[in-house]
């Protein structure tokens, strides 16, 4: 069914009709479940949302469970409902600290884990600087520094490409 389509069939329902399909819809999907709440509950709900993806992406980078599709679709599902891009910048570093610290643990990965994980901190670094302030770079610095030092030795150019990434950073240039 196109948009226009199913637009002209809401329209047609009632009120009640209308809550009892959102309450079948809010039951029925995890996803529908968390826009819901954040639309109706604002950035308390979306913080509770992000709190409950961060556990989702660090079970997928469990040795038992790791699964880099997993946690990208995570992300890319919040990325959907979002409303405060922080939080999306939030889940990507925390991705990528996941990723630093899963190959810091157990050695040498392979060159498409290298590559999601870069590509993930070109993202958020992409992110944060599409903010109109530094305001997030200042409060999560430590966090931002520390992915760039953890990944200084790891191999296969990782190191290289995430500090090359590190440096595109523009609120870095703002520091006193």
């Amino acid at each position: 069914m196109k948009m226009t389509d199913l637009k002209k069939q809401l329209s047609l329902m009632e009120k009640e009709e209308l809550v009892n399909l959102i309450c079948r819809l809010y039951k029925g999907s995890t996803q529908s479940r968390d826009m819901l709440d954040i639309e109706l509950c604002g950035n308390d709900a979306e913080k509770q949302v992000v709190e409950e993806c961060k556990k989702q992406i660090s079970k997928s980078f469990l040795i038992q469970n790791f699964s880099l599709k997993a946690a990208k679709k995570v992300i890319s599902d919040f990325k959907k409902i979002c409303h405060n891009k922080e939080n999306l910048a939030e889940l990507m570093l925390y991705y990528v600290e996941c990723g630093v610290e899963f190959t810091n643990t157990y050695g040498d990965i392979n060159e498409s884990f290298y590559y999601s994980i870069e590509t993930m901190y070109r993202n958020f670094v992409n992110e944060i600087n599409s903010f109109t302030d530094d305001s997030y770079y200042i409060k999560n610095k430590k966090r931002i520094d520390e992915v760039y030092y953890s990944s200084l030795d790891i191999g296969w150019g990782f190191g290289d490409e995430i500090e090359d990434i590190h440096n595109e950073i523009k609120w870095r240039y703002n520091e006193g």
